[in-house]
């Protein structure tokens, strides 16, 4: 073979292009197979479920319709294009899990590919390959893009708009409105919190464009006015208090100084905990703190505008009552709009400490670190939760075909309050005999008193504990009832008890 051809194939392997092209395949590579891995194989739970049952309605009007009576419905939780267009899947695609599930895939790759656009124009390659690989393999993004939630279009239409604005920067203003001004527009009916990230974006390019600024105040009308008719047609009517009651605690406490710092520091502890994993509540600040720095030093100090206004948003939302600000039990979720801009300011923290102490001679300071960093993580934990998610994991099919294959026709079936949705998705029996749960606190179940006490089913999901549902089998039935069989499943169970004699 030709001695130069060799040297000129050498010098291209080596070269830093194709380096940067084998490591972007290789992150792609891990990233759909994170993202597509257990998309069918996971039973939906209870918050999957009233999505899924909204989409599988005969008509968009359907879908869209509150059932009345009903605390929690998908037409209060679900942005009504999201639904919308879950729907139109379901009727392309089926009613399946990996089908209803499929347009939040979509906006978790679509996050990462917008993510690296963003990432290559604000900061060098090797920090946008490191915010795409930390996006690619995060736990909490690999989830959520398999989730039939909208949690990932959240993601998605943040990133997107900011890189939009960037890209309307480059050209000076000259071109990019119309993408822009859409993506807001539209956004807006798939994301409820892109309502904090578009005013960043509108303040950036009011400093940045002085000479669009008629232009800008007309496409900021635009998105105030799409917004204000969406919450007074939508989002006003459809408040649900019980949701504002569950996120009492995630609202600021401003009862005195002490009480308000505290509340203020559990909030990030939760956030980087969330985001970052155990240790990220450590090492995320400073890393986060130097990100801003490097950006800032390299004249994208803009970027701590579109990450840190939208939170200061959220947070007065908080304060209102209306938005909830780094929860508990895993209501960070509603903050994973922040998650790539977090990523990617990281990621420069990262580059800018590695910089550092390799410049000043402290080479294995710069190793030591990146090894803590990854180790910290827990890589092998991360890499089986992404191929098999066991957040929300709840094996309830399993049961419910258990219960139709043993189930007699004189039996009754009790089906627990939050087991109701999944329930109805994957139950094809009869629901003639189907007792309905009204709360998960629920005592003193009432039978028929003309029948006969005979055999009755319990199925539950999204339980606590098997000992948890013993005991709320037994205020729920009360006494004379045995337990005949069990059948326990991951965070689901199906009971069969045996009614008293008659008297």
């Amino acid at each position: 073979m030709n001695p130069e051809f060799l040297n000129h194939l050498s010098r291209r392997l080596r070269s830093p292009a194709f380096l940067t092209s084998l490591v972007l395949a290789l992150i792609w590579a891990l990233a759909l197979v994170f993202r597509l891995s257990d998309l069918a194989a996971r039973d939906l739970w209870t918050d999957e479920a009233w999505v899924a049952l909204a989409a599988l309605k005969s008509s968009p009007a359907a879908a869209l319709k509150s059932t009345p009576g009903t605390a929690i419905t998908a037409g209060v939780t679900t942005p009504p294009f999201y639904l919308l267009t879950v729907w139109a899947v379901a009727k392309l695609l089926g009613g399946q899990e990996w089908a209803l599930r499929s347009l939040s895939c979509a906006f978790g790759l679509g996050t990462l590919a917008v993510l690296w656009l963003l990432a290559r124009r604000l900061t060098s390659r090797p920090v946008a390959l490191l915010a795409l690989a930390a996006a690619a393999v995060s736990p909490v993004l690999v989830y959520y893009a398999k989730e039939l939630k909208q949690y990932s279009g959240d993601a998605f239409f943040a990133v997107l708009v900011v890189y939009l604005a960037e890209r309307l920067l480059a050209s000076e203003g000259r071109r990019g409105w119309t993408a822009l001004g859409l993506t807001g527009l539209i956004g807006l009916g798939f994301s409820h919190p892109l309502i904090f990230c578009l005013p960043a974006v509108g303040l950036v390019l009011w400093l940045k464009l002085p000479a669009a600024r008629g232009r800008l105040a007309l496409l900021g009308g635009l998105w105030v006015l799409t917004f204000a008719a969406a919450y007074l047609l939508i989002f006003r009517r459809t408040m649900d208090p019980e949701l504002v009651a569950y996120f009492l605690q995630d609202y600021p406490d401003f009862s005195g100084r002490w009480p308000f710092l505290r509340w203020l520091g559990g909030a990030w502890h939760r956030y980087c905990r969330y985001f970052l994993g155990e240790w990220g509540v450590i090492w995320g600040p400073p890393l986060l703190l130097a990100g801003t720095y490097a950006l800032w030093r390299g004249g994208r100090g803009r970027v701590l505008a579109y990450y840190g206004l939208p939170l200061l948003l959220a947070f007065g939302a908080a304060a209102l009552h209306r938005y909830p600000f780094m929860a508990h039990y895993g209501g960070n979720r509603l903050m994973l709009f922040t998650a790539p801009l977090l990523y990617l300011m990281v990621a420069a923290g990262v580059g800018q400490a590695f910089a550092w102490l390799w410049r000043s001679r402290g080479r294995w300071l710069a190793v030591a670190l990146t090894g803590v960093v990854l180790i910290s993580l827990h890589p092998w934990a991360n890499f089986r939760e992404n191929l098999r998610p066991e957040m929300n994991r709840e094996e309830i099919s399993p049961l419910v075909a258990r219960l139709e294959r043993e189930m007699q026709p004189q039996d009754r079936v009790y089906v627990y309050y939050f087991a109701k949705w999944p329930f109805a998705y994957y139950f094809r029996g009869s629901s003639e005999r189907l007792c309905l749960g009204k709360s998960c606190v629920e005592t003193g179940l009432k039978l028929d008193p003309k029948e006969k006490p005979g055999r009755l089913w319990l199925i539950a999901s999204h339980i606590p504990s098997l000992e948890h549902m013993r005991e709320f089998a037994g205020k729920l039935l009360g006494p004379g009832w045995r337990e005949i069989a069990c059948y326990p499943g991951n965070r689901a169970v199906l009971f069969c008890f045996y009614g008293p004699e008659s008297r």
